[in-house]
């Protein structure tokens, strides 16, 4: 045993006011007795209690000698030597990806591995520090450098599990950092043993590792992907056995909530099996697989659930499909074709000389210089139209005034100051339409949605102004389209997995934008903010764009899809660079101080004098009351009752064979 604060040891010479207070007390009181001949026996007492006598056997002062001395102990902090994994300065790689939700140890991994770095806390000397780092997709230093073990615990409470992988590179360099200002650092990564096998750099300092994890029972759905073909949507699932032992398992398939498959696999050890659907429905929908137990739906299948669900999301149409239903016109043609994610079709003229339209639903229709008897209920951009249901046409005007392009969403970075116009229709338009472009207060370009349905206009033909010659014609017609016919802002096909994050394109006229995720947390995002990286959760997200007209929904899938998490076999060892690390026993001396349990015991130990008094008490009564003869022996215990409990009790003094002895009433 050794002490590490020797100097506590001078308050012992606090006992030494403590006696002396003892030999200075007197102890007096008055007593009535029966007859002056124990007066003899008051002056004997008053005697013996006089001070700077000698000091007489006292239980109340052995114990508060024994409470002084236990508290010195204590303060002295004694620590035993005992084997540790580490000490000095310490950095900690704590693995928190998803492989570590495994619950082969109870009650997962994570929580073993907490227990291991509480362990070298508890360990650490007192010259000795701990940086706790932990390793996710984006690992953070949780303390640096810090001996204090309040602090290193409180750090460690905060750490918490992941779903997605671990980024050991950044992790490594972290620790690296860690150790510039250090002479002989130890490095010591409590993992499962999910690290790449190549590519990892050597650690400075001495390197040592904790494995975490017994088992590999783990079946996990390695894929889910949709894709068109033709058209049409098709889907392929992979469900990858990782365990040393053949299994079964029951995949089901859901369209929304709705199951439209389930089939049971048999699965081969360390194997994968796949699955493929075809002509599923051409709608966007959100496509769940999930495997479980064949026999019990609700029995835990295997050790790791984050993997046992998977999402895709399929977008109706990548491309979006326009209908430029018109007699001949090269420029808008040419525009169509040019613009990306724009699929162009022409309605071609029938034999007589009509414009049939097609019966195939598109999500926009453009009209030049036309409208139909019957309009599609989508969303339309309008060209020189004619009497039409959406707003009166007038006549002719010639005389253009001053253009004013008036600030919008869709008339941002449009240039008319070079625009020509030789002539354009008059128009008179309803309240829920907003004019872009105007002239003298004759729209010339204008927008507005109704009943769910977009419509823009143009009041005036291409053929008769410059504006397919200008730089502001892709610009102006490009808001347009993507106006009546949004882009998905991402790419939903796209498998995220846990922490990357998601670029967004949100629509020109998007006042909001609002993503759920799967447990229902909201996050806003401010205008101008493209990047959402608050995809820690598995599941699918959905992202809504807010207008001032309407809301319009997408969904992403975020899911696990990573061999080096699913496969959840702990390794023996561990290669950096060209060093095999093997796991680390305890093998340095370190101190465990004990003091703490010597204080924390210390409030019992005047209750265990008290009960030691009250159980001296009872033997005095039986004593007294059994054992006449005794009198020398009731006369010791009635005085040592007087002394030290009975200050407040009335008490007879009796005489029998010529001596006085006590006892309380």
């Amino acid at each position: 045993m050794q002490f590490l604060t020797p100097l506590a040891f001078a308050l012992a010479a606090l006992a030494i006011p403590i006696i002396l207070l003892y030999m200075l007390k007197l102890r007096r009181r008055q007593t009535q007795v029966s007859s002056t001949l124990l007066w003899e026996q008051l002056l004997r007492d008053r005697q013996a209690n006089a001070p700077w006598q000698k000091l007489k056997r006292n239980l109340l002062l052995f114990l508060q000698l024994l409470i002084l001395a236990a508290l010195v102990f204590a303060l002295a902090r004694p620590a035993l030597q005992t084997k540790v994994v580490a000490s000095g300065s310490v950095i900690v790689l704590l693995d928190a990806s998803a492989s570590m939700n495994a619950t082969d140890v109870t009650p997962s991994r994570f929580e073993e591995a907490r227990k291991s770095v509480l362990a070298l806390i508890n360990g650490l000397t007192n010259a000795s520090s701990m940086t706790l780092i932990l390793v996710a997709k984006t690992p953070q230093t949780l303390i640096a450098a810090e001996s204090d073990s309040s602090l290193l615990k409180a750090a460690l409470t905060k750490a918490q599990v992941t779903q997605g992988s671990a980024d050991w590179e950044a992790a490594f360099a972290l620790a690296a950092g860690a150790t510039r200002n250090s002479t002989s650092p130890i490095i010591v990564i409590i993992s499962d043993g999910g690290l790449p096998e190549s590519g990892l750099p050597s650690l400075p300092g001495e390197v040592r590792y904790i494995p975490i994890g017994t088992g590999n029972d783990n079946i996990a759905i390695s894929a889910l992907a949709l894709r068109a073909e033709n058209g049409v949507p098709q889907l392929f699932a992979e469900v990858t056995n990782y365990s040393a032992a053949n299994r079964t398992v029951l995949l089901s398939l859901y369209r929304g909530d709705e199951l439209f498959d389930a089939r049971q696999l048999n699965i081969s050890a360390n194997s994968k099996t796949s699955v493929s659907m075809e002509n599923l429905p051409v709608t966007t929908a959100v496509y769940k697989a999930h495997i479980s137990d064949p026999a019990d739906a609700n029995k835990k299948l295997d050790s790791l659930s984050q993997d046992d669900t998977a999402f895709a999301i399929y977008q109706s149409s990548a491309a979006r499909r326009a209908l430029l239903v018109s007699k001949g016109n090269l420029f808008l043609e040419q525009l169509l074709a040019s613009l990306p994610g724009i699929q162009p079709f022409r309605a071609l003229p029938a034999d007589d000389g009509t414009l049939q339209i097609p019966n195939d639903p598109f999500d926009l229709y453009v009209f030049d210089g036309y409208i139909p008897a019957e309009l599609p209920k989508s969303n339309l951009l309008l060209i020189n139209p004619p009497t039409n249901p959406f707003f009166e046409v007038g006549d002719v005007f010639k005389e253009m005034g001053e253009f004013q392009v008036n600030e919008h969403a869709l008339t941002q970075f449009v240039d008319w100051k070079t625009v020509h116009v030789l002539q354009a229709h008059k128009v008179t338009l309803p309240n829920w339409m907003t004019v872009l472009i105007e002239t003298d207060d004759n729209p010339l370009v204008f927008a507005g949605e109704t009943n769910g349905q977009r419509i823009a206009a143009l009041s005036f033909d291409l053929r008769e102004s410059d504006l397919p010659l200008q730089i502001a014609y892709p610009i102006l017609f490009s808001n347009l389209i993507n106006y009546l016919a949004p882009p998905s802002a991402f790419d939903s096909s796209q498998a995220l997995q846990a922490g990357e994050s998601l670029s967004l394109v949100p629509q020109t006229d998007a006042k909001q934008v609002i993503v759920s995720s799967p447990s229902g947390i909201i996050y806003s995002l401010p205008p101008g903010q493209n990047l959402f990286s608050n995809t820690d959760e598995l599941g699918f997200y959905a992202v809504n764009f807010v207008t001032e007209t309407a809301t319009r929904s997408e969904y992403f899938a975020v899911n696990l899809f990573d061999e080096a998490e699913s496969n959840v076999q702990p390794r023996e060892s561990l290669q950096l660079g060209s060093t095999s690390i093997t796991p680390t026993v305890s093998q340095q001396i370190g101190l465990q101080e004990i003091w703490k349990w010597l204080a924390g015991s210390s409030p019992f130990w005047p209750s265990v004098g008290a009960n030691y008094l009250k159980e001296s008490r009872k033997i005095a009564l039986i004593v007294n009351k059994f054992s006449p003869a005794s009198t020398k022996f009731r006369s010791s215990a009635g005085k040592l009752y007087l002394e030290l409990i009975g200050n407040q009790d009335e008490h007879q003094l009796n005489k029998k064979n010529g001596k006085i002895f006590f006892h309380p009433s």
